[in-house]
């Protein structure tokens, strides 16, 4: 991944990750940006979280009916695009990144 496209994501995870509550247009924003450099093994981890992210303002009960996010996860997953974004930043693996914030 070049510099240009790790500066983009790294700035798309920092705002996505300090959204307050679902923003539609910053989540695509990003995915968009980690699908568009698929062959970063970083990328490959945060689009599984984005997606799971995603799924959490989505939630249905068995009835119909809408349930409200976990904030417990949401915080987690926010966690996890900040731990990213600095890995990215730093350029570190995505075994070192582990190791280090125990994703």
């Amino acid at each position: 991944m070049n510099e240009a496209a790790r500066n983009a994501v790294v700035e798309a995870l920092e705002n996505l990750a300090n959204q307050e509550s679902w923003n539609a247009a910053a989540w695509q924003k990003c995915f968009n940006l980690v699908t568009a450099n698929w062959d970063d093994e970083l990328m490959k981890f945060v689009n599984h979280d984005l997606i799971l992210y995603d799924e959490l303002f989505h939630p249905r009960h068995i009835l119909g009916f809408w349930l409200k996010p976990d904030f417990q996860r949401l915080a987690d997953y926010r966690r996890d695009f900040r731990a990213v974004a600095t890995d990215l930043r730093t350029h570190l693996s995505l075994g070192e990144a582990k190791k280090q914030y125990g994703l």
